[in-house]
């Protein structure tokens, strides 16, 4: 075959799936940023990204030969689908492979292991011990047995956070209005109100949406135990960041760890360096940010990878490329 390719993922893209898309045609592996991108991205008949950088309209409008964007991935934030696909541009990911999905289970294992970090306080007693001081009492943390967890959205990531809070011995509340049972034994839906008020850690797995942006505002952290601590694996916007920063200020909540931000699309052109989050986080010993890891496992993102280059060889294997 013969389409021009760019690979956004660069080298670090699985060897077996760079072996499927390599068949494809010519493939150009570059990690670049949304600027950049916008300088060449005319050239090429297919790419292939991950949640950054942003393929929105004007990148769009700019890919005159594009027939196709593929994302391992089930979400897709950082792409601008309902214009793609009115020029004609076919968009491959994840979304929807329900029974493929309930193996990738990267995202939710850190939901977990950020759900003890902010509760251990980990990283701060790890940063102690790399200056050399060995002070356990500053570093008293709180049991997740017998807690309640809370889990907004009980999808596939949702339903394996339920697993684990069920083997910390934890209580397992769920709001989700598109779920009337849990797979996972033993949880309780409830409203939204009433998890917010009985949850001693509430963790976010719904999709962003409409319904969903900015659902952990300033009336929702009001309603949550000061003793509450917030887990978000889920998308940036879900929460509002600035309700969430005077909640946390104020000790309306104990803590927050994350796995994303609001804004983060904009970090590769724009950097982060006066984030109002990141510098509370500097400063306290209450906030957790890491930079949108949950899928980011040499496991998940393998057989992702490898997924996804065999649903786009699917389709792009029969069809006749351009003349270059």
């Amino acid at each position: 075959m013969n389409f021009k390719i760019l690979n956004l993922l660069g080298k670090h893209f699985d060897g077996e799936a760079q072996k499927i898309l390599n068949k494809l045609g010519r493939v150009e592996y570059k990690v670049m940023t949304r600027k950049e991108l916008l300088l060449i991205v005319d050239k090429y008949d297919i790419i292939v990204v991950g949640v950054a950088p942003h393929i929105d309209k004007v990148v769009l409008q700019k890919a005159k030969n594009l027939k196709c964007v593929a994302i391992p991935a089930n979400t897709l934030e950082n792409i601008d689908v309902e214009y793609a696909e009115s020029k004609g541009v076919k968009v491959i990911s994840l979304w929807g492979e329900r029974k493929f999905l309930d193996t990738i289970t990267g995202t939710a294992e850190l939901a977990a292991g950020l759900m003890i970090d902010v509760t251990r306080l980990t990283p701060w007693a790890f940063d102690s011990i790399r200056n050399y001081e060995w002070s356990r009492e500053k570093f008293r943390g709180h049991n997740l047995y017998g807690q309640t967890l809370g889990i907004v959205g009980m999808g596939r990531l949702g339903t394996w956070m339920a697993r684990y809070g069920k083997a910390f011995g934890m209580e397992v509340l769920f709001y989700d209005p598109h779920v009337g049972k849990s797979r996972v034994g033993g949880c309780h839906k409830v409203s939204f109100v009433e998890l917010l008020k009985r949850s001693d850690i509430v963790s976010i797995h719904a999709h962003l949406n409409a319904s969903t942006e900015n659902m952990f505002n300033k009336s929702a952290f009001s309603k949550m135990k000061k003793s509450a601590y917030l887990i978000n694996t889920a998308r940036g916007r879900v929460v509002d960041e600035g309700a969430l920063l005077k909640a946390l200020q104020k000790k309306e909540i104990a803590g927050y760890a994350g796995d994303v931000l609001a804004d983060e699309l904009k970090f590769d052109d724009e950097g982060f360096i006066n984030h109002p989050m990141i510098r509370h986080a500097k400063k306290h010993t209450n906030v957790i940010v890491v930079p949108h890891i949950g899928g980011m496992t040499h496991e998940s993102r393998s057989r992702t990878d490898i997924f996804t280059m065999e649903k786009l060889a699917a389709v792009f294997g029969k069809m006749k490329p351009r003349k270059i």
